[in-house]
């Protein structure tokens, strides 16, 4: 499948099929029952169980009261029926007795710190000292409880505890015409508000409890209930202390969020339990979406997942198509810039040789006349002559012009020499360094042989290759005259060739003449001393030994002169000697 297919398949996957779940989806959607409905009874059944669990402590009392005549027992009994009382719930924290005049009859009972032990009667329990004690004497609800017969005071926090707590207060008869006595509790509202951090069935709910005056009792968020915070403003506490027993409430908050809270008062006290709740933006648009819709959904998402990857797959199969057809692309293009380089210096060195071919020809017989002149002459004249010097001077002027005719008809020739033989690159190397010892010593030029003892045979003619070798050295001796320097000589195997080094540390060539060395007649020499034919000479002898030659050269830094060429078939054990195009 082409890639055209591909994004259609694509673009009908993620447009069509989603729609089409869509419309279903909508068409076949119920509206939710109302959510409004299940917070309100929510909010009824935690209030209940508030009440039931409150009220439930202030029952023990009056069965305590009602089952013993606290009046008329002896200090010793009225301990044990405090004591009895107090081990009723693990969150009361003190038991008191007051007669009429608010003193306590006995001591209270409560939990000490030095009766903290590990068993059922202080277990869950916190040692109560005497600033707990008086703050739960200043909240005992007295005057209520004789007007009422019993009460709860607001609840108040207990900062050394960091817990909320709530004092409770039961009339008991004292008789015979005296003030009756008040039998008060204190108890702290841990297990309440776990009740109620219970109750929040899922993390978009908030419940929490107000007292009558518009101040938070219980809260999840322990910061706020531990600062009683007021919370007059909320819509639904609002409704709450303008009377109402129970209700709801739907607004928008400053996130803008959509909230709804429904509230439900306490059928003993002046508290109120609130449930809040965030609309989800599904339920808010009144839709609730079937099981097999989520499944299509899900099935839809997998199959666009599926054309993703499908597609992918195809991208990259196409991209690595791509990039080898580039690879290869530019593999020719080099190859043919190569050839044609080589095609346009072949041509550039026929016609030079022509050229030189001609013009040697027709220089060399007037050379060679005078040359024989001046000889004869130089014979007869005695060595006292003052006319000899000049005549010498003549024959070594014409020795050189006869020396570059000789090199530009060799050069024009372009013969592949007839002989060849299996030859050692050391020994041609070390012969053409011989040569030239004496010479380049007396420029204070020292020479450095460096000869691998695994460079392999190579196939050729030895002088001349060794007349190349010594046309570089010529070149390197210039380059570093008058100062001297380092000459290296090196023979190595790299590859599959057999290689030879020829570097200086002369003053080098400026990189614009690189590309130009191998030119016939191009020279870098400050003073003429040769026809600009000895690296031209290199090229075409390295050429037919199938080889390459190559030029580095760092101005002022010296300059490396390559000789790449095929090892010899027989010194290879046999491997393949294959045309070796040149570089």
């Amino acid at each position: 499948m082409n890639l055209r297919r591909h994004v259609v398949l694509l673009v009908l996957t993620a447009a069509v099929l989603p729609i089409v779940v869509g419309v279903l989806a909508v068409h076949f959607a119920s509206p939710p029952e109302d959510s409004g409905e299940q917070d309100e009874q929510l909010a009824r059944a935690t209030a209940w169980l508030l009440t039931r669990e409150l009220t439930g402590t202030m029952h023990s009392f009056r069965l305590g009261k009602e089952l013993f005549d606290l009046p008329s027992l002896s200090p010793e009994e009225t301990i044990g029926v405090l004591r009895l009382l107090y081990k009723q719930e693990e969150d009361l924290d003190v038991v008191a007795l007051l007669d009429g005049e608010n003193q306590a009859v006995v001591e209270p009972v409560f939990l000490r710190t030095e009766q903290i032990k590990a068993g059922t009667e202080t277990a869950g329990r916190l040692p109560v000292n005497e600033t707990d004690m008086g703050q739960f004497l200043g909240f005992v609800p007295i005057e209520a409880a004789r007007e009422g017969g019993r009460a709860f005071s607001d609840a108040y926090i207990n900062q050394r505890k960091n817990v909320a707590m709530i004092a409770g207060a039961l009339v008991v008869p004292a008789g015979d015409g005296r003030k009756p006595w008040i039998l008060a509790f204190e108890r702290s509202l841990r297990k309440v508000h776990r009740m109620v951090s219970a109750g929040m069935v899922g993390p978009e709910f908030t419940m929490f409890v107000v007292d009558g005056g518009g101040r938070i009792v219980m809260h999840p968020d322990g910061d706020r209930f531990l600062k009683r915070e007021l919370v007059d403003s909320h819509p639904a506490v609002a409704a709450f202390l303008r009377g109402n027993r129970q209700g709801k409430a739907r607004w928008m908050d400053e996130a803008g969020e959509s909230q709804v809270a429904a509230f439900q008062q306490l059928d003993f006290m002046d508290w109120a339990v609130v449930v809040q709740r965030q609309l989800l933006p599904l339920l808010s648009l009144g839709w609730r979406l079937p099981l097999w819709v989520w499944a299509a959904w899900m099935l839809v998402a997998l199959v666009i997942l599926a054309s993703v990857l499908w597609l992918e797959r195809g991208v990259k199969r196409m991209l690595s198509q791509m990039q080898d057809l580039r690879d290869d692309a530019e593999l020719r293009a080099s190859e043919l810039k190569r050839i044609q380089a080589s095609v346009l210096e072949s041509g550039k060195l026929s016609a030079i040789g022509d050229l030189g071919a001609g013009v040697a020809h027709e220089f060399n017989n007037p050379v060679g006349g005078i040359l024989g002149l001046t000889q004869l002459l130089l014979r007869k004249k005695p060595e006292d002559d003052p006319d000899r010097r000049f005549l010498e001077r003549i024959e070594e002027e014409a020795k050189r012009c006869k020396g570059i005719t000789d090199n530009l008809l060799r050069f024009s020739e372009q013969q592949s020499f007839e002989h060849r033989e299996p030859m050692r690159l050391e020994r041609v190397v070390g012969l053409a360094a011989d040569l030239m010892t004496q010479k380049l010593r007396s420029q204070r030029i020292q020479i450095e042989r460096n000869f691998g003892s695994d460079t392999p045979r190579v196939m050729g003619n030895e002088g001349q290759l060794q007349r190349a070798v010594i046309n570089v050295l010529l070149n390197a001796e210039t380059a570093m005259m008058p100062d001297g320097g380092q000459l290296t000589l090196c023979t190595e195997r790299n590859g599959r060739w057999a290689v030879i080094r020829v570097k200086d540390t002369g003053r080098g060539i400026h990189r614009e003449n690189i590309d130009r060395v191998f030119e016939p007649f191009f020279t870098t020499k400050d003073n003429w001393k040769g026809a600009g034919l000895g690296l031209s000479e290199v090229y075409q002898i390295v050429k037919e030994h199938g080889g390459e030659v190559s030029v580095h050269s760092t101005e002022g830094q010296g300059t490396e002169v390559v000789f790449r060429l095929p090892p010899d078939v027989k010194s290879r054990a046999g491997k393949s000697t294959a045309a070796i195009p040149l570089a």
